[in-house]
């Protein structure tokens, strides 16, 4: 009887470690080598040059592309959807004639206007503070539609 249980003991004990390395054997990596890894995580974050290191005159400045204007649909999604969808705060709907009717009436110059320097509950810009004036204008036309 004793002999049994010593055998069963070691056979749980067995299990055990072989089911703990199998659990843990996909976390933790030892001996895991990957040369790419390491050299990218101690790279330095930038450089010091001191003057005289180099010349000055062989850099560049960098070359400032122009953005792509952003369509009246693209900026309604982002940046105005959350509150002219549902109408929060008394702003008008999306394509709702009757909420847009007594603003469309003043003008899309006025309604660019008042969208840019902000009206009531709504920010200066609503929520889109890198639009431009003809993003921002493309926006109002594609909710008065």
């Amino acid at each position: 009887m004793y002999f049994k249980n010593s055998v069963a003991a070691i056979i749980i004990i067995f299990a055990a470690i072989i089911g703990t390395k199998a659990f843990f054997s996909d976390l933790v990596h030892v001996g895991y080598n990957d040369n790419l890894t390491v050299v990218e995580r101690i790279k330095p974050l930038g450089q010091v040059y001191l003057a005289g290191d180099i010349d000055v005159n062989a850099v560049k400045a960098p070359v400032k592309t122009a953005a792509k204007a952003r369509s009246g649909e693209d900026i309604y999604t982002a940046s105005c959807a959350s509150c002219h969808s549902v109408g929060v705060m008394g702003a008008p709907k999306f394509a709702n004639k009757a909420d847009w009717a007594p603003r469309v009436e003043r003008g899309i110059s006025d309604l660019v206007k008042v969208a840019i320097s902000g009206v009531g509950a709504m920010p200066p810009k609503g929520t889109c503070m890198d639009c431009s004036d003809s993003e921002i204008k493309a926006a109002i036309e594609h909710m008065i539609k």
